[in-house]
């Protein structure tokens, strides 16, 4: 993972955070829940990004953005 560069997006129209790890690359996209999307690397499985939907609303249950990823 690149860990220098975390690039964070908010696209208030859908409602939904992007947070990627470097430079967006071809990844493919696990669910972890209703609201987090986790993005990895299809040969490493490292992780490439998080996205996560219905954004204001998982605010406001969760009342702070902790995502804890599992190990592949």
């Amino acid at each position: 993972m690149e860990k220098s560069k975390l690039i964070v997006s908010y696209d208030r129209d859908a409602d939904v955070t992007y947070l990627s790890f470097g430079e967006p690359k071809p990844s493919v996209t696990e669910e972890l829940d209703d609201y987090v999307l986790v993005r990895r690397d299809p040969k490493t499985r490292e992780v490439r990004g998080v996205t996560i939907t219905n954004f204001s609303k998982y605010f406001k249950v969760k009342k702070e953005v902790k995502v804890e990823i599992p190990e592949p």
